[in-house]
């Protein structure tokens, strides 16, 4: 087994620190189980009716027809009732022009599928090296989990999907020391949901923290990009806008751990489990993930651990697709899960907190 299956960041640790490590993970995982036994009813898009999905649908087949992105986009809209005051209720024109382009809608399909192939062959190679092939084995099978929706009817419209395939090479791309490839595919996921921000705002601060000039500089080239198509989308919308539109209700909710656990469960595995079983999958994937010590571990720790926190105060009850953004980074905590257990487990029993297997010296 790789040293670093047995070395994680809790292996020297001291008593109070790996005290502190277990409060905490104890502290999220009781929070989740909280609110996972109080009666609630996320609605899905996936579970509802599709009704999203249909709306990314008609826009598709009317662009890939050769119609103009924002005129569809605001009729179709309106037409299906969705709120269209809002610049954030209209969807930057990145997934459409890009699956308007192709064959056909359903080529989108493919082209998904291939990409969550990518990461999960990606993922395999980065696990083995690092922890061991039936750690890379659990990690494949679970992001399968992640990436089933590619398969799914027409869930692959949803962008959040795409962007989360996108942050994930990304991150794998960073671990295999591709860090051109790693900012611009997050650049990618930027373009194709602002819910990446982050996910680029971590990326960015570590590469601060490192040093890295040229990787800074080649984020700030991404951002100009994104900011330039950003003001771009909303001088069209703008254009657009009129006073009958309706403008949404706010993302600010403080759904707490409830909207958090349905974020969750935006694995294919997860989707009907009982949410006491996103509880401590969650927990155990969050502290999985801060005690692998490198910085892919640090990247997918800050990550998931910004998106928790995020979920927690933005998104209405039918946002829960928004979890597919962090759903294919909680599989690799799994992993590392007993390890950071057990280390934990050791650090406290040698220290002076909780002497387990120790026996105290009688004063003379």
């Amino acid at each position: 087994m790789p040293k670093a299956a047995s070395d994680t960041r809790f292996v020297h640790c001291t008593g109070f620190q790996a005290l502190l490590s277990i409060a905490l993970a104890a502290t999220a995982i009781l929070w989740c189980l909280s609110a996972s036994f109080t009666p609630s009813s996320p609605i899905s898009e996936f579970q509802q009716d599709g009704s999203d999905l249909r709306l990314y649908r008609s826009i598709l087949e009317r662009v890939h027809s050769g119609e103009n992105y924002y005129d569809v986009a605001g009729q179709e809209l309106r037409k299906q009732g969705y709120p269209s005051g809002s610049l954030f209720n209209w969807r930057m024109p990145v997934y459409a022009w890009l699956i308007g382009k192709l064959p056909s809608i359903v080529w989108g399909q493919v082209v998904a599928t291939l990409c969550a192939g990518i990461a999960i062959l990606l993922a395999y190679g980065v696990v083995e090296n690092e922890c061991g092939r039936w750690q890379a084995a659990i990690v494949t099978l679970l992001l399968t989990g992640a990436f089933l929706w590619c398969l799914d009817g027409d869930a692959y419209l949803a962008q959040e999907l795409w962007s989360g395939i996108f942050v994930l090479i990304s991150v794998l791309a960073y671990a295999r020391g591709w860090w051109v490839g790693g900012v611009v595919l997050g650049v990618l996921a930027l373009l194709f949901r602002e819910l990446a921000l982050p996910y680029c705002a971590i990326a960015i601060g570590l590469a601060v923290w490192k040093g890295r000039r040229k990787e800074i500089a080649l984020w700030g080239l991404g951002l100009a990009i994104y900011g330039f198509c950003l003001g771009y989308h909303a001088l069209q919308v703008g254009s657009r806008v009129t006073s009958a539109d309706r403008v949404p209700a706010s993302w600010i909710q403080f759904g707490g751990a409830a909207f958090v656990l349905a974020t969750t469960q935006m694995n294919y595995y997860l989707f009907n489990s009982p949410r006491w079983v996103c509880s401590i999958y969650l927990g155990l994937s969050l502290l999985g993930l801060a005690s692998w010590k490198t910085e892919t571990g640090l990247r997918l720790f800050l990550t998931a651990s910004a998106y928790v926190a995020a979920f927690a105060i933005v998104g209405q009850p039918f946002n829960n697709y928004w979890g597919l953004m962090y759903a294919p980074l909680l599989p690799f905590g799994i992993v590392w899960a007993p390890a950071a257990m057990r280390d934990l487990a050791r650090s406290l029993a040698a220290s002076s907190i909780i002497p387990l297997g120790r026996t105290a010296s009688t004063p003379q």
